[in-house]
């Protein structure tokens, strides 16, 4: 506990000490790592390491029970999980042959996590793993509507980048519906202004590309606005949030883990995750160094990879990587560590305001 309250009075940022105070409380352990609001971070908020570290080191652990997934879920929100598997149910029924390859593909490009042996979810029924994203929404939404303990950590989910601009904006539903391709055009104006955004943060990829992920993340988002909406709270934003915070632990496992979440991007990452199958009832997840890292160094996870067999760049991984978490990238440079985390802006709005 003493040591807790002097990590607290460390933190000059009110959020970032509210967080880690949620994270004593639900069990997270930060041994040697801090989460903090600052100009060194790649993106103005990250996680620092609190002490030198040394490769193999563990510095943070998270209990199974702390992370966001379909079967917690269902364990803290038993009467929402009834209503999704019924609509799951019927969603599974009427789904287009189109709808089950996005969804295949989106199921690709989640964050990328070396398989490990999770915890069996069986309460999260079947089918589950094509229907993650719609439901870790609803659970996250049920979660700040019950004033739930995941809610202190929900409520600082944020993103400031074109798609996540575009999507809070919500303008795209009713400026036209063709957006799938680039060139119309009747192409929406807020679609155009993404898309030449994100073209400006990596110009080696070229439009048409771009375009085409930002339909389908659109599609996506227009899928579950269609098949949720009036059955269960909805968030367009929250649903986009969700997305690109996810981790993919197994084929039929998908997690929003915290502490996690909040570490940005790099091609040269320096920490790694390990789950505990033998910790507690259902395990834990470690980070790791996967390096030695000096006090106050900024922590990297490499999200995905965007070269190819032979190591050459590859633009469409780059694309994906650039409409899924804003990180852009070029044949030269590779990836810059740039954000998922950033600081409140203009841009940003609440998660529950869509």
């Amino acid at each position: 506990m003493k040591a807790a309250l002097l990590l607290f009075a460390s933190i000059t940022n009110p959020k970032d000490a509210a967080f880690h105070e949620w994270c004593t409380t639900i069990g997270i352990t930060c041994a040697g790592a801090q989460v903090r609001t600052t100009p060194q971070s790649v993106a103005g908020r990250g996680v620092f390491s609190t002490k030198d570290l040394v490769a193999g080191e563990e510095l943070i652990k998270i209990p199974y029970h702390a992370a966001l997934t379909q079967g917690n879920g269902a364990l803290n929100f038993p009467s929402l999980a009834k209503e999704l598997l019924h609509l799951r149910e019927q969603n599974s029924q009427q789904q287009q042959p189109s709808g089950s390859a996005l969804r295949r593909l989106w199921n690709r490009i989640r964050r990328k996590q070396p398989p490990v042996a999770v915890a069996k979810e069986t309460n999260a029924g079947e089918n589950a793993q094509e229907y993650w994203k719609e439901e870790l929404t609803s659970y996250a939404l049920e979660a700040i509507e019950q004033d739930h303990p995941w809610s202190t950590w929900i409520e600082q989910w944020q993103r400031n980048d074109p798609m996540q601009t575009l999507v809070d904006q919500g303008t795209w539903t009713h400026d036209n519906p063709v957006y799938t391709n680039i060139y119309p055009n009747g192409i929406a104006e807020s679609i155009l202004t993404a898309v030449n955004d994100f073209q400006e943060m990596a110009p080696d990829i070229p439009d048409y590309k771009i375009g085409a992920a930002v339909g389908i993340r659109l599609e996506l988002v227009d899928d579950y606005l269609f098949q949720y909406s009036n059955k269960v709270p909805t968030s367009a934003s929250l649903f986009s949030l969700a997305v690109s915070r996810a981790v993919g632990l197994t084929e039929r496992v998908t997690a929003i883990i915290p502490m996690h979440d909040m570490i940005n991007h790099s091609a040269q990452s320096n920490v790694e995750m390990a789950y505990n199958e033998k910790d507690g009832v259902f395990g834990s997840f470690s980070l790791i160094a996967s390096v030695d890292i000096p006090k106050d160094t900024e922590l990297f996870l490499r999200y995905t990879d965007v070269t190819d067999d032979e190591g050459k760049w590859d633009d469409d991984k780059a694309t994906w990587l650039l409409t899924q978490w804003g990180i852009p990238s070029s044949p030269t440079g590779n990836t810059a560590p740039v954000e998922e985390e950033h600081t409140a802006s203009s841009r940003e709005k609440s998660v529950v305001d869509a």
